[in-house]
């Protein structure tokens, strides 16, 4: 098997294991990328195509062994904010192999496809037993399609079920080409049913993810639409029915509903990146049950 590849996608975390992201017992991996900047973000880590440094203040010791270290002069101990570290960092990793209390890492790095399927394929006897596999996630895994393509050809090559997690705002041509023909199923998140709250919260309108969700019906592949509960954001009656009405006009039968996890607030800060949205607190059992009973009542079945 081959080691890094130059031309490879940028992984920014393998998880093993996983029993929340498909059937079964499964690996996901999380790529780098995402034309979407959704302000609720829950893996604001693979939101760059770009290495980043990700800093955990709660391990700095303060000692200063990363300023000493950086040559563009921007890294700062994880306590305190960094210049400008988006602009003028190297991303060449010299603060986080000279910072003694692993409180820097880099969030990203490029794996050769030999490399990632040899590593995907030690959990093989747990696909198997549980009826699980591979699932690609992100980012935008899509937002490579030739190359995370290459790697669902080789998983379904050898009978792998591979599942892709995707917001749905890809190019069509270049998807169907490259990674449509080796996904076993596609988990496609709708958030806003209206274009214009779509394109506030998420930097884009919606038409090309409501396009797609259609073509893929179309093409018959599996496809389950998720919706995140965000809190005054997507949560909200009027857009649970209009989004239940997307589906139910799609010829889909049921649509998943992802309770808001404010874990993601933490890793935006440990990137040093702003927060147009701050919601802290985890989502009511009620206030989840509800949203079922409003897509129920638009004629959906909630799975999930």
């Amino acid at each position: 098997m081959g080691g890094a590849d130059p031309a490879g996608p940028l992984v920014v975390d393998v998880r093993r294991n996983s029993l929340d992201d498909g059937p079964g017992i499964r690996t996901v991996v999380f790529f780098k990328g995402c034309p979407l900047r959704c302000v609720w973000c829950q893996n604001p880590e693979t939101l760059s195509p770009r290495p980043q440094v990700q800093r955990e203040p709660e391990r700095c010791v303060g000692c200063g062994a990363c300023a000493a270290a950086c040559p563009a002069g921007v890294a700062r101990p994880a306590r305190e904010p960094e210049r400008d570290p988006e602009a003028a960092c190297r991303r060449c990793g010299a603060c986080v192999a000279a910072c003694p209390a692993a409180a820097r890492r880099i969030a990203g790095r490029r794996v050769g496809l030999d490399e990632l399927v040899s590593s995907l394929l030690r959990d093989e006897p747990f696909y198997r037993r549980s009826g699980g596999g591979v699932t690609l996630s992100g980012g935008e895994p899509a937002a490579n399609p030739a190359a995370v393509g290459r790697l669902a050809a080789a998983l379904r090559a050898r009978g792998i079920h591979v599942l892709l997690e995707t917001s749905g705002f890809v190019a069509w041509q270049a998807f169907r080409r490259h990674l449509l023909p080796h996904l076993s199923t596609v988990y496609l998140d709708l958030k806003l049913a209206d274009p214009a709250a779509h394109r506030a919260h998420t930097g884009r309108d919606n038409a090309l993810i409501l396009g797609n969700l259609e073509r893929l019906v179309r093409a018959g592949v599996e496809v389950l639409p998720r919706v995140p509960l965000v809190p005054a954001i997507t949560d909200g009656e009027e857009n649970l029915r209009a989004l239940a009405a997307r589906v139910r006009a799609a010829g889909l039968p049921r649509l998943a509903l992802l309770p808001y996890n404010p874990l993601w607030l933490g890793k935006r800060r440990a990137l040093g990146l702003p927060l147009p949205y701050a919601r802290a607190e985890w989502r009511p059992a009620a206030a989840v049950a509800h949203a079922r009973e409003v897509v129920r009542a638009a004629g959906v079945e909630v799975v999930g």
